[in-house]
């Protein structure tokens, strides 16, 4: 191993691709100081000429995640708020995950090396989640990462990061470790049920005494099914414009955060429209519930001893959850406490598993670069 290996800086980094975001914790092993990233969910193919000439120009004036874009093997992909906002692009909620996942990854890369300043040629620990019904797709996700991050291009030049370590997990994986964590032993003499609900994806691990199964259950059934039923029996509402006000206005469809979305510009349609859109979404509300208990029924074994709910959509639908599984044990709010430092965007439960995560990840990777003396090697 090359001297000049074993002192390039190591970004430790940790992903989950949402569907209304993707989330990230990172840090340096010199600094030590976690932060999160969040980017909108749009990708999108583009001419390199769209946005070669006027990013560098940009960039200092705003955050790199607004600006992102990337170029690998020949292809260049505008990402998140750039796709968004000027191209136009979609969530490409109907694809599978991990096939937007290597723009997205190069993208956050570039990103975090922005933030902490590490230059273009760095190493990478990555740690990422995935539903548990495309982690068939992992081995192929790394080895795709491992090229495209050694060669590609951003809005601040060409980026040569080397990928030394890689771990992909499903969703909820870093709930259920916090959750180990905190009860030890007592958990290998337990069935647990975790389910993740989040924006695009429902899934559900099993573990039976400490064991977590390899097959997991994915289904469909985010929060964006509950917005197309709104989207569909109201007037120019879109998905992204009702998820943060229904679920500010809680289960109890308290109006205030409701106004917001109102089009209306007399007071008496404004109330219409309001009441419209409250009976839109008490409806689309016990349709959804009706939807994700019949498919959580059908995964979750019935001698389970504990149900563990996380992900946004789960808190969202806290009520009728509890309510559909009373006479079980459902435990809610696990996961390692964020420092608020960490959670500058207050995303609060929904960064609760990618952190989680990150804590596990960080510390494997700190205990064997330790036990080999470098920060370098083959993963």
């Amino acid at each position: 191993m090359s001297e000049t290996t074993q002192t390039l800086p190591l970004l430790i980094l940790a992903l989950d691709f949402g569907g209304s975001a993707t989330k990230g914790i990172y840090y340096t092993f010199e600094k030590r100081n976690p932060a999160s990233l969040i980017v909108e969910p749009e990708v999108i193919k583009i001419p390199l000429e769209s946005v070669a000439s006027d990013s560098t120009e940009i960039l200092g004036a705003t955050s790199p995640e607004n600006i992102a874009w990337v170029n690998i093997n020949g292809e260049t992909f505008a990402v998140g708020y750039l796709a968004q906002q000027k191209y136009y692009a979609n969530a490409g909620l109907k694809e599978l995950k991990y096939e937007r996942a290597i723009a997205k990854t190069a993208s956050a890369v570039w990103v975090a090396s922005q933030k902490l300043k590490l230059g273009c040629n760095f190493q990478l620990a990555l740690a990422c989640l995935l539903p548990p019904g495309e982690l068939e797709n992992k081995q192929s996700l790394e080895e795709q990462l491992g090229t495209a991050l050694a060669n590609y291009i951003t809005a601040t030049g060409r980026m040569q990061v080397k990928l030394i370590e890689f771990k992909c997990l499903p969703e909820g994986a870093g709930i259920y470790l916090a959750y180990q964590k905190r009860v030890g032993e007592a958990l290998k003499r337990k069935v647990i049920a975790l389910a993740m609900v989040g924006y695009r994806n429902a899934s559900v691990l099993i573990g039976d005494r400490g064991v977590v199964a390899a097959d997991g259950k994915t289904s469909d059934l985010g929060m964006i099914r509950l917005l197309e039923r709104v989207v569909a029996k109201t007037s120019g509402q879109t998905p992204s414009l009702l998820a943060p006000a229904i679920v500010a206005a809680g289960s109890d469809l308290s109006p205030v955060p409701l106004l917001r979305l109102l089009r209306s510009t007399g007071n008496a349609n404004k109330q219409q429209e309001l009441q419209q859109i409250q009976k839109a979404v008490k409806l689309a509300r016990s349709e959804y519930s009706a939807a994700l208990t019949s498919w959580l029924n059908q995964v979750i074994p019935r001698q389970v001893d504990e149900i563990l709910f996380c992900g946004g959509t789960a808190d969202y639908m806290k009520k009728e959850l509890n309510l559909h599984y009373r006479g079980k044990s459902c435990v809610w709010g696990v996961g390692a406490n964020i420092p608020k430092q960490v959670d500058e965007f207050s995303l609060l439960s929904r960064l609760a598993d990618v952190y989680s995560l990150f804590l596990y990840f960080s510390q494997a990777v700190e205990k064997r670069f330790q036990s080999v003396g470098t920060r370098g090697g083959n993963h």
